[in-house]
């Protein structure tokens, strides 16, 4: 789900502290110059043009430019990422960028004309163009990135992979252990760990958990359940289980995103005032004139 949405030249009045996000953040310079920082006592980088840079959640960064002049950028924050971007992304220390070609730049800002109306006016079609449009994003930075090896995986092991993944989504509510899913996949808990392995990097246990966590996103963003609901819905024992499982992730409650979406549409920005920080993990900085 798109949770927040910019397109347009800026130029920073003030310098950003580093923070984290509650969401994945795209963000492309397609005119003029900028960079990241990953920390606040960092030098400053060398200023880049035409790239695209996608953060993790718990990634801390900030943006800077030479303070004269205006670039144009297109900011997108995400509430999770497909795989396998998701684990490249933290294998290379929770960020990623990618050089962008004339072409590149005309389908981001392709991609920017069709989501912005949705983002605006949303509909029952909106979630969809907003996950074809992820995923084209997705693949804009892992296509055309030589950093990211791409192995060929043997066919019966990702299907094996991708139906264990699609059955456990489908049963969440029921809360199915690691054998159950195995055995519903045919195989044994130990092979479906070595096939999770082999595919994703990863346990079971681990991609069972980020499909809770995507499913109570969603459920939050989108309906007026109490967490109780979320909980439920998602495989989760108890509120406060789903809770504690929510932080130790994000390092901040489902209470606490939730309001940060709601406010995002129910309390207007002052004038001159930019979305940057709103879903800072430090509230203080929050807004930021630009």
């Amino acid at each position: 789900m798109l949770r927040y949405f910019a397109n347009g030249a800026i130029r920073w009045k003030e310098t950003m502290r580093c923070n984290t996000r509650t969401n994945w953040e795209f963000y492309a310079v397609t005119k003029g110059h900028c960079a990241p920082v990953l920390r606040d006592d960092q030098e400053k980088p060398v200023l880049q043009e035409k790239t695209l840079w996608v953060f993790a959640p718990e990634c801390s960064h900030a943006w800077i430019d030479d303070r004269r002049h205006k670039y144009h950028r297109l900011s997108r924050h995400f509430g999770s990422v497909p795989y396998p971007l998701d684990e490249i992304v933290r294998q290379n220390g929770g960020w990623l960028e990618r050089k962008l070609s004339d072409a590149d730049i005309a389908r981001l800002a392709a991609i920017a004309d069709e989501i912005e109306p949705h983002y605006l006016n949303p509909n029952q079609l909106s979630t969809l163009h907003f996950e074809g449009r992820l995923n084209d994003l997705a693949l804009m930075l892992l296509a055309g990135n030589d950093s990211v090896e791409q192995p060929a995986l043997p066919d019966l092991a990702n299907f094996k992979v991708e139906s264990a993944l699609t059955w456990y989504a489908v049963n969440l509510p029921r809360r199915p252990s690691v054998k159950e899913v195995a055995d519903a996949v045919h195989v044994s808990t130990s092979h479906l760990r070595r096939l999770f392995w082999q595919v994703r990097r990863t346990s079971p246990k681990t991609a069972f958990q980020r499909i809770r966590l995507d499913k109570a996103q969603e459920l939050m963003s989108r309906t007026a359940f109490t967490l109780e609901d979320v909980a439920r819905h998602c495989g989760y024992a108890s509120s406060s289980h789903f809770c504690r499982e929510f932080r130790a992730v994000h390092n901040f409650t489902p209470t606490y995103w939730r309001k940060k979406l709601i406010d995002r549409f129910t309390k207007p920005f002052p004038p001159g005032v930019v979305l940057t920080r709103h879903y800072s993990a430090r509230p203080h900085e929050r807004l930021m004139p630009a």
